[in-house]
């Protein structure tokens, strides 16, 4: 078979491929187990989803067997979907950061029960990304103990409240605020070192 026979016998397999208006109907020809609908909900979605978890751990390898790990979730658990409540996206994601979180709450020891924050220290001040890259922000956060950057992932970019992130991780919301306080201060220096560097 020659390259244009080749190429016109992928485009013909493409159109025949079925596409689904809503989240809904891909959600349910996956749980009636159909490999081309299973394959468009993996190849749709998962560079958003690797890169959810690649945040979480910063190592190829892991990020990789995490999200082998969430896929196999999803697909199983896929019939609770409910397009009504959320879209597949956003359901496929909270299924990605669980798998995160149950990976590192197994890498570390936590400190389940910490004193209140001074409202001096629990600051809501926002950090001052804005004139860094894509790739210095991931750099300072990789550079972060894994507790850190965990709960910072949880509150900051995916919008979890303190108690949400406590349920998640068997700690307490104190200690959520004091591992955020010190990620941000952890972030703030390293922000600061690469406006120095940048500034001479």
């Amino acid at each position: 078979m020659n390259l244009a026979t080749w190429t016109a016998y992928k485009l013909a397999l493409l159109k025949k491929r079925p596409t689904y208006a809503t989240d809904q109907d891909l959600a349910a020809a996956c749980a009636r187990n159909d490999p081309r609908a299973q394959r468009q909900l993996y190849d749709r979605y998962v560079d958003l989803l690797y890169h959810t978890v690649y945040r979480y751990c910063f190592r190829n390898d892991q990020a990789e067997d995490i999200l082998q790990i969430a896929f196999s979730k999803a697909f199983a658990a896929i019939r609770q979907f409910d397009g009504e409540k959320g879209s597949l996206k956003t359901w496929l994601k909270r299924i990605c950061v669980n798998t995160a979180i149950d990976v590192v709450k197994k890498e570390r020891k936590w400190e389940p029960a910490m004193p209140e924050l001074p409202p001096s220290l629990g600051t809501t001040e926002p950090l001052p990304f804005d004139e860094l890259g894509t790739e210095e922000i991931l750099q300072l956060i990789a550079q972060l103990p894994v507790e850190q950057r965990a709960i910072f992932n949880l509150y900051e970019i995916e919008g979890y409240s303190h108690e949400e992130i406590a349920g998640m991780l068997d700690i307490n919301a104190n200690s959520c605020r004091v591992y955020l306080s010190r990620a941000k201060k952890k972030l703030r220096q390293g922000i600061r070192a690469l406006e120095s560097i940048n500034t001479k």
